[in-house]
């Protein structure tokens, strides 16, 4: 199936232009998958601003005091097992 010829629907475009700029998150009610929309080009946006929240939400914790011992490698193993759990 050639995906480039592809067109929105009225709501998808409608949701679009009610949120200009932000992705837009789409369920597919069989799979119930959720697939992200977004416009070409903005992904490296989105990466940025992500990395961004993810690094005030971290500096937010740590001035709360909410840290923990444990070390990168663990962190990478769990986030590693619950991806093969989900797959």
């Amino acid at each position: 199936m050639d995906t480039t010829n592809l067109q929105l629907s009225p709501e998808q475009r409608q949701a679009l232009q009610a949120h200009p700029g932000e992705p837009l998150h789409i369920q597919d009610e069989k799979t119930r998958k959720v697939y992200v929309l977004v416009e070409q080009g903005a992904i490296p946006e989105l990466e940025e601003e992500y990395i961004r929240q993810g690094l005030e939400m971290a500096r937010d914790q740590i001035a709360r005091g909410e840290v923990s011992e444990t070390s990168i490698v663990e962190v990478i193993d769990k986030a590693q097992r619950l991806q093969t759990t989900k797959s």
